[in-house]
């Protein structure tokens, strides 16, 4: 897909983001961060949240190849700053260290993004935690009616004026990331998603 068409199709999704989070009720469950955090959340859940969470001083990494220029499209008018960085080799690196420059965000991570496995932690979250020194937020998502498309993370798209549940978890702080932690850390999703549900 070249330049013209991604511009194209990240518009359209942000044409679709604005309008169908504009239709949600969404009802935030839980205690919702007043401070610098990292936010935490599965991928499939990534629709709702950027509308919820628009504007409101986030950072986060995408890839520098075309699908992370797709998601830019979406997320920077939309008031996240945007850092451009694989999940992997040099550009995870230089990503990573731009993300610690930056000293007045909060931070939105998917920690199984962007491309799998499903609902497993990676370590990057951890050690952005254990750099920064701001604690881990898991943040789980109900929708009453939605469409779940058959990808790699079962993306959820809400359908028009749905009911949504953001439950925002306790947090999690991480001195030195270990395995233990990655565990705790998926454990702490999965039951973020079962209250978000159990109170929808």
């Amino acid at each position: 897909m070249d330049n013209s068409k991604v511009k194209v199709a990240s518009w359209i999704a942000r044409f679709l983001v604005v309008n169908i989070g504009r239709s949600l009720r969404i009802r935030n469950e839980g205690e919702v961060p007043k401070t610098r955090v990292i936010y935490a959340f599965w991928h499939s859940d990534s629709f709702s949240l950027v509308y919820a969470n628009r504007f409101q001083n986030v950072a986060v990494l995408v890839s520098t190849h075309r699908d992370g220029e797709f998601m830019a499209g979406i997320a920077g008018p939309l008031g996240y700053k945007v850092i451009r960085g694989s999940s992997s080799d040099k550009e995870g690196a230089r990503g990573f260290l731009k993300l610690l420059k930056l000293h007045d965000s909060s931070f939105a991570i998917t920690p199984d993004g962007p491309k799998g496995p499903v609902h497993q932690a990676k370590e990057g979250i951890l050690k952005l935690a254990e750099f920064t020194g701001l604690p881990i937020i898991p943040v789980g998502v109900a929708i009453s009616r939605l469409i779940r498309f058959n990808s790699w993370d079962r993306y959820k798209l809400p359908l028009l004026f749905a009911r949504c549940v953001i439950y925002w978890g306790a947090p999690i702080w991480v001195k030195k990331s270990t395995d233990d932690l990655r565990t705790q850390l998926k454990s702490a999703l999965i039951d973020a998603n079962l209250q978000a549900n159990s109170l929808l």
